[in-house]
């Protein structure tokens, strides 16, 4: 028998407990998606950010497409869907291209710390517009933990000693904040609409803005794309965007979204090393510092007491 990490209200829809089984599978998509943080740095070095995020998704709609067909879930929505999950994929299509884009302009590892600091803005948001999710003042007090890392982070840039990753820092973090707002809606959609049409219908409206914002605003020179760019993009496509998004929408479907997104703390410094590893970047130790800070914020934020 599976031991019980936490204990939300199980008599509430999307209120199950976490597993052991469901805590590895979080510690896999944060190794994953920290990953993805600093290979997209990769990715956008040949390819412009849309055309970037267009072939991230394309390839992924086929296999997603199988699932849904396999699952039985089927593809049916109503016109009142369509306009709700169109928000969502707006939502979506500004925050991958504010990723891809931002990471043009700043080290992977400040890439992961700022993208991964979303699961501190979740629990402040998620209560506003989910009544099963309440705010409580550790939130406060996470929040404050939190900003200071984000301070040391941006200490040089604020100081004025350097602004070479300000911009880049700030495209990220606004990133980060659609992230959140992306995950609270998108909890409130899967109480209303079958999460894998979501996630489906989602993909699907935001692969033809993606089309679209490419060919009016992007030129790509295909012949230049090295190929450990194109490796990256594999990467994205399948395991992020099939594999980890498809595992996301289904542990926020069962799950409460705090207890999820508190194990996320680790993202931020795990992204670091990473970085330093792939992109042989140099070690910051104020930037490890803010993780730190930034992780512990996101830890007492989500932390969900045991009973």
């Amino acid at each position: 028998m599976q031991k019980k990490m936490t204990a939300p209200d199980q008599s509430l829809p999307g209120q199950e407990p976490i597993t052991t089984f469901t805590l590895f599978w979080l510690f896999l998509l944060i190794i994953l998606w920290a990953t993805n943080a600093v290979v997209v740095k990769i990715a956008v070095r040949d390819i412009p950010p849309l055309w970037a995020a267009f072939l991230r998704f394309f390839p992924a709609l086929p296999f997603i497409a199988c699932f849904i067909k396999l699952n039985g879930s089927g593809f049916s929505v109503t016109g009142k869907d369509v306009l709700r999950i169109s928000i969502l994929a707006f939502l979506m299509v500004f925050q991958i291209y504010s990723f891809n884009l931002g990471s043009q302009y700043t080290t992977g590892g400040r890439v992961t710390l700022f993208i991964f600091s979303y699961p501190l803005f979740v629990p402040i948001l998620a209560p506003i517009f989910i009544k099963e999710e309440k705010f409580e003042p550790k939130n406060i007090v996470g929040s404050v933990i939190a900003f200071i890392g984000l301070i040391v982070a941006l200490r040089s840039n604020i100081s004025g000693i350097s602004n070479s990753t300000f911009k880049g820092d700030i495209i990220e973090l606004i990133s980060c904040v659609t992230l959140s707002i992306i995950i609270v809606y998108n909890k409130r959609l899967v109480k209303m609409i079958n999460k894998w049409r979501v996630i489906f219908w989602e993909f699907f409206i935001g692969v033809i803005l993606f089309f679209l914002g490419a060919i009016i605003f992007e030129e790509f020179q295909i012949h230049q794309v090295q190929p450990d760019a194109w490796l990256a993009l594999i990467f994205q496509s399948m395991v992020i965007s099939v594999f980890c998004f498809m595992s996301w929408q289904y542990l926020i479907a069962r799950h409460n979204s705090s207890s999820v997104s508190v194990f996320f703390f680790l993202t931020p410094l795990m992204g670091m090393i990473i970085a330093v590893l792939i992109l042989n970047e140099a070690f910051d130790p104020g930037l490890i510092i803010g993780c730190m800070f930034v992780g512990a914020g996101i830890f007492i934020v989500n932390r969900t007491p045991r009973h």
